[in-house]
This record gives structure tokens, C-alpha cells and sequence, in this order.
């Protein structure tokens, strides 16, 4: 009788709901197991180490962390690791992010259990996995804007509705260096106004419009 090579899955998520979803669906799998659970980046390190899972299942946004900076800790010390992000949002700077961390995938939240397994299985062989649309979305965006620190700043107060004095007074400059910063994000971004900008900033994932 062949005995099938099982994979073992760690959960990185801080919503207890989606972490019992997620192993319901897992442990439903002949070939998977959930080996660890953690809600935050140290533990999610200190389960590695412990267990060593085939797969990791990482949100990208967790309470005071990032999963990207997560996936960055776990690959520097286990460059071998394979870690699948699975999150709410689906713009292109977060999924850019996720891959340059060393994401080896990319999956929504709204995922159906069969490509949820489907992509466990992928990224454990070790070929990378995608949403249907999003590969081709990503190669249009190769180059994709990168913004300085100061106009991922900006853009988030112009979230807020900040005008060019407030921004100024906030960040600590003259309005004509707003001004400047301005310019240089419309064209970045290839939009002509402030809404324009916003509307861009939360397609492609510079800023959110909630934080959950």
C-alpha cells in the first residue's frame, strides 16, 4: 500500500474565525495536516522553528505587523520555506510586496476550499500560485510606481482629505515642497488629481481603506 507524503500547514492569522476555517478545510485533506497556528510574527517564527512546516499560510496584515516582514524573518533564517499569503486585499503593491518578501503565492480571502488546497499542494511542489488574472496584472506592472516614503505619506493624508497647508503643517515643510512631492506622485501614479491619486492608492494597494 503507498503511503501518501503529507503536508504539514501553519496558519499565521490574528482572527481566530479564519484560522479554524482554514484548518477545517485542511485537516479535511487526506495529504494535510495543520502542524501550528500563530496570531503574531514572534510566534510564527518560534512555530517554525518548532515544526517546521511544508506550507505557511500568511495574512498579510496582522495586528501592529506585517506578514510581508514576517515572511522576510522566516526566509532569511529558512531560505527553503514556502509561504503562501492569503489576504482580504488584492492590490498590486500588496501582492508585489507579498512576492519580493518571498511569497511563493498569492490568494484571496474569498478563495473557494478547492483552490485553497489546490494552491497548498502547488506551492509545496514548489511552483508558485496565482489567481486566475492576477499573473497577467502583475507583468503590466512591472514597472509598477515605487513611491519614496514621503509620497507613501502623502498619500495616505490625502486619504484623509488633508489640503496642501495641512499636509505641510503635518509633515513639517513649506507647501511649495508638497507641491513638489505632488507632482512627482500624479505622475508616478499617472493621475492628474487628489481623487484620481486616492482612487489609484487604493486599486493598487499604497494605502487602505480600513486596517482590519
Amino acid at each position: 500500500m503507498t503511503t501518501v507524503a503529507v503536508i504539514k500547514v501553519m496558519i499565521v492569522d490574528d482572527h481566530p474565525l479564519v484560522r479554524v476555517g482554514i484548518a477545517t478545510v485542511v485537516n479535511q485533506q487526506p495529504d494535510m495536516t495543520i502542524a501550528a497556528e500563530a496570531d503574531n510574527g514572534p510566534l510564527a517564527l518560534e512555530h517554525y522553528r518548532k515544526h517546521r512546516p511544508d506550507v505557511v499560510l500568511m495574512d498579510l496584515r496582522l495586528r501592529g505587523d506585517s506578514g510581508a516582514r514576517i515572511t522576510s524573518a522566516i526566509r532569511a533564517e529558512f531560505p527553503e520555506a514556502r509561504v503562501l499569503v492569503i489576504s482580504n486585499y488584492d492590490g498590486d503593491e500588496d501582492i508585489h510586496q507579498a512576492l519580493a518578501a518571498g511569497a511563493m503565492g498569492y490568494l484571496f480571502k474569498s478563495v473557494v476550499e478547492d483552490e485553497l488546497v489546490d494552491a497548498i499542494r502547488e506551492v509545496n511542489a514548489g511552483r508558485r500560485y496565482l489567481p486566475k488574472g492576477v499573473a497577467a496584472r502583475l507583468s503590466e506592472h512591472t514597472s509598477a510606481a515605487h513611491l519614496t516614503r514621503r509620497e507613501d505619506e502623502i498619500l495616505a493624508l490625502l486619504g484623509k482629505g488633508l489640503g496642501n497647508r495641512e499636509l505641510g503643517q503635518v509633515l513639517g515643510v513649506s507647501e511649495d515642497t508638497i507641491k513638489t512631492h505632488l507632482k512627482s506622485l500624479f505622475r508616478k501614479l499617472d493621475v492628474s488629481d487628489r481623487a484620481e491619486a486616492v482612487r489609484e492608492g487604493l486599486r493598487r494597494g499604497f494605502i487602505h481603506g480600513d486596517h482590519a
